[in-house]
């Protein structure tokens, strides 16, 4: 997609990533130098902890990105990108992602995108543009988001076949007992 100038971008409809707030820790951090490590070594990250129990730079949890934006944009606007710090993302190698917030309307959505969209002035416009006529085609959901989900419903005779499938499969593989339960019979067929 990148040779053919095609833009690329994720939607993610109610965020509940706190990345860009990640940022604002060092400027809550209590110590001279920021480090986490030598500082903090004996303090816990996780959510369920008491605040007594987390370090000092944690006073915006349980605050979520898509909270704070929701108070600075107006409709139709995005927060600044930043380069996403996620550990999945070693796994993409050279293609870093970065992220934004856009008030599309109804919600705060987080948009993804690669970095060579980002880099593109034109491309990242236009992706964001296709974005913001999607959500408003869609009254406040991009349409095509929708309609793949609409199309990746599994119906109960696909559902059937493909059990039928795997127990063949099983049975070919030589594994004995490969029947269903009753209650996985009752599960998979309907009461009525």
């Amino acid at each position: 997609m990148r040779l053919a100038r095609i833009p690329l971008l994720g939607y993610l409809s109610a965020s509940r990533s706190s990345e860009s707030l990640s940022f604002l820790r060092f400027q809550a951090c209590t110590y001279e130098v920021p480090d986490c490590i030598t500082n903090c070594p004996n303090v816990g990250f996780a959510a369920t902890l008491s605040y007594a129990d987390k370090a000092p730079c944690q006073v915006f949890e349980p605050l979520r990105d898509a909270i704070l934006w929701a108070t600075i944009l107006s409709p139709g606007q995005r927060s600044p990108f930043w380069k996403s710090q996620s550990r999945i993302l070693d796994l993409y190698g050279l293609n870093s992602v970065y992220f934004c917030y856009v008030h599309v309307g109804t919600e705060i959505a987080r948009i993804e995108v690669p970095e060579w969209v980002v880099e593109d002035s034109a491309q990242l416009d236009l992706a964001l543009g296709m974005m913001l006529a999607q959500v408003h085609k869609g009254g406040g959901y991009p349409v095509t988001l929708a309609e793949a989900h609409n199309q990746a419903v599994v119906k109960g005779g696909d559902r059937g076949r493909f059990f039928a499938l795997l127990e063949q499969e099983m049975i070919k593989a030589g594994l004995k007992n490969v029947g269903i339960s009753y209650k996985e019979t009752r599960k998979r067929g309907s009461i009525a």
